[in-house]
């Protein structure tokens, strides 16, 4: 009788799936990300189709911004960290030994915009880099200033106040931007007052969460001049800035990301493949791009995890990836960078 209650329990067990031998019958995995909001809307739609050909795994990503992103990984509270700014030194000296080090992967780049709330304009709003700078310095407070008007003659400049809109959370959209003022200012002879990080004290702003946020306040806002990634510019209906690059040139963000490539184009690529580019060469290039890390360990405890984050990221370099991420308003991954991202990939590994 009791051989015959063992079998009829096995058949149970079998047919609603639950494990005999032990945990892990189920074939599922789940990856836990979190980090920067810049490239949000680009993972969570290459995850989405991952798992439509995957369904066994899922991979959550949470946007808690860079710095918030960078200490739940360090932590080893997730799978993977993403990150705007990549990693400091002082941060990748914090990771547990067990991790056998850091894959920085620089799996995206995207355009920072200023985007702007000031009713009756009807084109989009030419600032030049000492308007800019001037703006986020505080020093020009007024849509209707002399500097701005020169560059946009004919437009009905209100007069009215300028509301600096910024980053509340430690962002890497922030240390992108910060990055871009910084080079600009010196180019000017002008003194960089915030400085150069994730978080900044900025002079008579209002702060939000988050490029979502930031965005949402800049609708709410009139007379708001905001700094955003192009996609949730693109998303919200803002009208974005033409800005004035290295080469003396307006530059409109472009849907097709082609002036973000040319912002790209002969960076240099470092060992640790974090490569920044402040403020680029190119006379077609828009003035302030940056590319997007999703930090990794080098060494998993859990084969598994190992080897569906090296898959699943294998897939983000594709070609249908890379077009995914410029209808998006992202820009397409330059060819050498995504041949260092490949070989790179190859070091992510179980513990030996």
């Amino acid at each position: 009788m009791k051989s015959k209650h063992k079998y009829v329990l096995f058949v149970i067990l079998a047919a609603t799936g639950l494990d005999i031998l032990g945990c892990g019958a189920s074939e599922d995995i789940t990856l836990q990300g979190s980090g920067a909001t810049f490239p949000a809307p680009l993972y969570k739609r290459w995850f989405l189709e991952y798992y439509k050909e995957n369904p066994a795994v899922r991979v959550n990503y949470s946007p808690i911004g860079s710095g918030a992103g960078i200490r739940q990984f360090t932590s080893g509270l997730v799978s993977f960290g993403a990150s705007d700014a990549g990693m400091s030194q002082k941060e990748i000296d914090k990771l547990p030994e067990k991790f056998g080090g850091v894959l920085l992967l620089p799996m995206t780049a995207g355009l920072i915009v200023l985007s702007y709330n000031v009713p009756g304009l009807t084109e989009p709003i030419r600032l030049s880099r000492t308007a800019y700078v001037k703006i986020f310095l505080r020093e020009i407070k007024n849509w209707n200033d002399a500097e701005i008007a020169k560059d946009n003659p004919g437009a009905k400049l209100p007069d009215q106040n300028i509301t600096v809109v910024t980053r509340a959370d430690s962002s890497g959209t922030t240390y992108a931007f910060t990055s871009h003022m910084a080079a600009v200012s010196k180019a000017l002879n002008v003194e960089w007052t915030p400085g150069v990080d994730k978080s900044v004290p900025w002079k008579e702003s209002i702060a939000a969460q988050g490029n979502d946020g930031v965005a949402a306040l800049i609708q709410l806002t009139p007379g708001a001049v905001g700094y955003i990634e192009y996609g949730y510019a693109k998303l919200t209906g803002l009208p974005m800035a033409a800005l004035e690059n290295q080469s003396h040139r307006f530059i409109l963000p472009d849907e097709d990301g082609k002036s973000g490539e040319k912002a790209l184009e002969d960076a240099e690529i470092p060992a640790d493949l974090q490569i920044k580019v402040p403020d680029p060469k190119s006379s077609e290039a828009y003035p302030i791009v940056t590319y997007t890390w999703i930090l990794s360990r080098r060494h998993y405890e859990d084969r598994r995890e190992a080897e569906t984050l090296k898959t699943l990221l294998l897939t983000c370099l594709e070609d249908r990836q890379q077009k995914i991420a410029q209808e998006l308003g992202y820009v397409r991954m330059p060819a050498p960078v995504v041949a260092r991202l490949r070989a790179e990939l190859q070091k992510l590994a179980a513990t030996p």
